[in-house]
């Protein structure tokens, strides 16, 4: 098998669709993984990955990327494209998204009077992998690409259907520059987590060689693996091996593969856990339910917010889902009949809490110094 090649470096050189941001403090882009992890690792902490999909997520994130001079990562998933963002298809709901944080951007580095590294990512794309294709032309820099689910028992049968399906795009998307993600084991959620044992919990997790496979077969620039923790709110005292994130990345070293480890599944960890995960290798770390946690408990400190969120919620039961599932139809609802005050105590809730974890929680604080940042 020849070997993979190495993404081509991010530049407009290699990349016409590169959207290049005109601010006070001079030209700047979006980072892709490859170069906003690979000084994470050498510096021993994490980057936060926000899936920051409403303006006060967006707002209240990157005022604590500023104050903190952290590196940060803004990130939507496929399915937050679909029930989080105003517009009509993908491309114009990614658009609008992209010229959302770039606008934010803009006036932070005015705010502040620097810049910060920014990565712009696509997060979970599991139904529709002809999304990474039109984030790639509107000047995202990074997509995951999550095949983890397969229609087999056999876990190595379903790596091999993951390369499969993984290659293809990231040979394509490397050429432009843009950096993929991967995923080895289902992470699931909180809630079916939750009901297993710890036992049945360590049968899942990643095994080293099944994360070698997939990491030499689809040349992914970062992997995300599944060690224990799980996509929503964990409660209580959930059994995270974060041992198994040393041992993947040692394995992985031996083989002359060295490449940054992704954890998916944040709210609920305490900062002593993200700690240990940075030590052990891990250097993206996607946070998404707190945000949302907070945002809901202003909104029903207000008389009309506890009544248009029983309106989400018998909306989205019909569904069989959540109720920020149908955010965005209620989202001009919300915004017209709520008084801003509260959105706004929410995005700074969203801010403090932002910022503790980037000091406490992924030591990032102050390391955005770190880098040098290319147009």
């Amino acid at each position: 098998m020849d070997k993979p090649k190495d993404i081509a470096p991010l530049s407009t050189n290699t990349n016409p669709y590169l959207h290049i941001i005109d601010t006070s403090k001079g030209k700047m882009r979006f980072l892709n993984l490859k170069e906003i992890l690979s000084v994470a690792d050498k510096h021993n902490f994490g980057v936060l990955a926000a899936n920051a999909v409403v303006p006060e997520m967006i707002d209240g994130v990157l005022d604590a990327a500023f104050e903190s001079d952290s590196p940060v990562i803004i990130e939507a998933a496929e399915s937050q494209i679909g029930y989080a963002l105003p517009g009509q298809d993908y491309h114009e709901k990614l658009r609008r998204f992209r010229d959302r944080i770039v606008e934010a951007v803009i006036a932070r580095v005015d705010r502040y009077g620097q810049l910060i590294p920014i990565c712009l990512h696509i997060d979970h794309l599991q139904k529709d992998p002809e999304i990474a294709y039109v984030a790639s032309k509107l000047g995202y820099t990074s997509v995951e690409l999550d095949f983890s689910k397969q229609p087999t028992t056999d876990r190595t049968e379903a790596v091999r259907l993951n390369i499969a399906k993984c290659a293809p795009i990231i040979d394509d998307l490397h050429m432009l520059g843009i950096s993929v993600e991967v995923e080895e084991g289902e992470i699931g959620s909180a809630h079916a987590r939750s009901a297993q044992t710890r036992a049945e919990i360590e049968q899942e997790i990643t095994k080293v060689d099944d994360a070698a496979l997939l990491v030499a077969g689809a040349n992914p620039d970062a992997l995300a693996v599944f060690i224990g923790a799980a996509h929503g709110e964990m409660t209580g005292d959930p059994p995270i091996f974060y041992s198994q994130i040393g041992k993947i990345r040692a394995e992985l070293r031996a083989r002359k593969i060295d490449i940054p480890i992704v954890l998916h599944g944040g709210t609920g960890q305490t900062y002593q856990g993200f700690n240990e995960a940075v030590r052990q290798g891990a250097r993206k770390f996607n946070y998404a339910t707190r945000f949302w946690t907070i945002l809901y408990s202003h909104l029903q400190q207000n008389p009309n917010g506890i009544r248009i969120l029983a309106e989400m919620d018998q909306a989205a039961k019909k569904i069989g889902r959540s109720s920020r599932y149908v955010w965005i139809e209620f989202a001009e609802q919300l915004y017209n009949e709520i008084q801003p005050e509260v959105f706004q105590q929410a995005q700074n809730e969203m801010r403090i809490h932002t910022c503790e974890l980037m000091e406490e929680a992924y030591l990032s604080k102050g390391m955005a110094s770190h880098y040098s940042l290319p147009v």
